[in-house]
């Protein structure tokens, strides 16, 4: 089908190039290359590659926006084994501006209609702070626009994955569930590779089994990132399959738990900090805090009897086996869970804890008083 359409834009009304679309697929993959950063060579130097290393098939649409830093316009591709087809071309975007976001999803998923829709955000990631960063625009997006994003859009995605740095966070997960549009989150609580997701191997079993579940590609993802990254930086990687329905659903849970945190903190203090220093933090950012080894060093605090607080502590620690659908952890990661919380210190407080207020993670479960109260 020809394509020569005035589309609408974010910022713009530009014309679009001829291109073709599919019908009828089981999955579409469309990643968000969101490469106006320091990033751009990491698109031709290792995720094309891995794209062109998939078997062509009717079955799978594999196809990317790519906004790169060094040109000024965006591209949408079509990659089938080695060929790659530059469907549609237009003048320069933000992508990170959520309406770009909202616009790709809402494009990929016209353009290449299936049953199933993936979707990955290719770029850097900063946790609860930001995804997606457009140095050219000097601009990301934060949690409230990323929610704000798949809203707009409207459209299921039944696996979005984090290409990205630190993106496994209760944080992010929230935001996720309150649109009610994402099935699974795959994502790192550590540090992510400049290769990035080995899409070779994880699209190519995608190809193999096109009937495949969203619950059972999160898990080839999380399975194929094992096999790939299994002593990379020293050890210290992780990646989680999160189901969001079921993180939405036991967030009673921790409410409860960070209201009892937070009457507990005058009599408790001194154990929350012990309980902290001991947790497993992340190697970059050491005030993102893994919640499953969180729960078991406050638990391990003798000195923290009261039989609520504990047994909220132990609800949590259970909620997060449940709702990490799949997980995988390099050697030095064998006490962590999948999913990571912010516990500020006092000078990521000073610095971010303004920002971490107007998340809807802070306000909605009480974690934003109760820091705001650690801190005071």
């Amino acid at each position: 089908m020809l394509l020569a359409a005035v589309l609408a834009v974010p910022g713009a009304v530009l014309m679009a190039a001829p291109g073709a679309s599919a019908e009828g697929a089981s999955w579409t993959f469309a990643i968000y290359v969101a490469a106006d950063n320091s990033l751009e060579p990491y698109w031709e130097k290792t995720t094309l590659p891995f794209l062109q290393a998939v078997p062509a098939s009717d079955d799978v649409n594999i196809v990317a926006l790519l906004d790169m830093k060094s040109t000024s316009g965006i591209e949408i591709v079509k990659v089938s084994g080695s060929t790659v087809t530059t469907v549609e071309t237009y003048g320069e975007m933000d992508t990170g501006d959520p309406a770009t976001l909202a616009w790709w999803v809402d494009r990929a998923t016209t353009l290449w209609p299936s049953t199933n829709f993936g979707l990955s955000l290719w770029d850097h990631g900063y946790g609860w702070q930001f995804i997606c960063s457009d140095d050219t625009s000097a601009s990301s997006i934060n949690m409230t626009e990323l929610e704000s994003a798949f809203t707009d859009a409207g459209e299921m995605v039944d696996v979005l994955a984090f290409d990205a740095c630190n993106m496994a966070m209760a944080e992010v997960a929230y935001a996720l569930s309150l649109t009610d549009l994402v099935q699974y989150m795959v994502a790192s609580e550590e540090y992510g590779p400049g290769d990035g997701l080995p899409l070779d191997s994880i699209l190519t079993a995608l190809v193999s089994d096109p009937a495949m579940t969203p619950q059972e590609f999160g898990a080839v993802m999380v399975d194929e990132w094992g096999s790939h990254y299994t002593t990379t930086n020293g050890g210290r990687m992780t990646l989680a399959s999160i189901d969001i329905a079921e993180f939405g659903a036991r967030m009673g849970n921790f409410n409860s738990w960070s209201a009892r945190m937070m009457d507990m903190l005058p009599t408790y203090e001194s154990y929350y900090a012990n309980a902290v220093q001991k947790s497993h933090a992340m190697t970059a950012i050491p005030y993102f805090v893994d919640m499953y080894d969180l729960a078991y060093h406050l638990l391990d605090q003798s000195g923290i009897t009261d039989t609520t607080l504990r047994s909220l502590t132990t609800q949590v620690r259970a909620d997060v086996t449940a709702y990490v659908a799949d997980f995988w952890g390099g050697p030095k990661m064998g006490d962590c869970g999948g999913i990571t919380l912010f516990w500020a210190d006092s000078n990521a407080w000073y610095w971010y804890g303004a920002d971490y207020l107007d998340t809807q993670f802070a306000a909605d479960t009480g974690w934003g008083d109760f820091l705001t109260a650690l801190y005071a």
